[in-house]
């Protein structure tokens, strides 16, 4: 049993933290929710995310939603909406672009190999309800997903990205 006192903050000012020397961008793509777009924000920031792109209209999503979900991390990241024509301008040419989905094409998370990844990279997150269309997947260098052996053959996006986030983290990032 632990006798000391539990002090997070003792914690994490005494815990210095490894950070990305590429930090990746995160893309969601179409998503329907204002709440997962602000959950998503805070995930990317837990992770060390600097910047996340909404495709999809800014009009269509409640911005107090958003804050709500994202809490401080609104602040700490660099974040905005495009047009699907505009995503494309908007990353870099030589980064890695990367489909989170289920696919006939996709290899299993802890198979693929973050680590020998040259150039920063992006994560691509589809829509709650479908997914990733067909021609953004056929865009990406790879389509990863996230094995599961439970019943269901999804979750929510949001814990897709952490999933995914904390993989590429941990053989990235974290000393082993």
């Amino acid at each position: 049993m632990m006798s000391n006192k539990i002090d997070n903050q003792t914690f994490f000012n005494q815990n210095k933290t490894a950070h990305w020397n590429n930090a990746p961008i995160v893309v969601a793509w179409k998503f329907s929710s204002s709440e997962n777009l602000g959950a998503l924000l805070r995930v990317c920031d837990n992770f060390g995310v600097k910047k996340v792109i909404f495709v999809g209209d800014e009009e269509d999503y409640k911005y107090s939603k958003i804050k709500r979900n994202a809490t401080t991390s609104i602040n700490k990241l660099d974040w905005k909406f495009v047009s699907e024509t505009e995503l494309w301008s908007e990353l870099p040419l030589e980064i890695v672009k990367i489909a989170v989905d289920t696919t006939s094409e996709s290899v299993e998370l802890n198979q693929y190999n973050f680590k020998a990844l040259e150039n920063s990279f992006c994560l691509f997150f589809g829509n709650e309800t479908i997914g990733l269309e067909d021609e953004v997947i056929q865009k990406c260098a790879a389509s990863i997903h996230i094995p599961m052996i439970g019943n269901s053959f999804s979750m929510n996006v949001v814990q897709a990205a952490s999933v995914t986030l904390y993989e590429a983290v941990r053989q990235s990032v974290l000393k082993h």
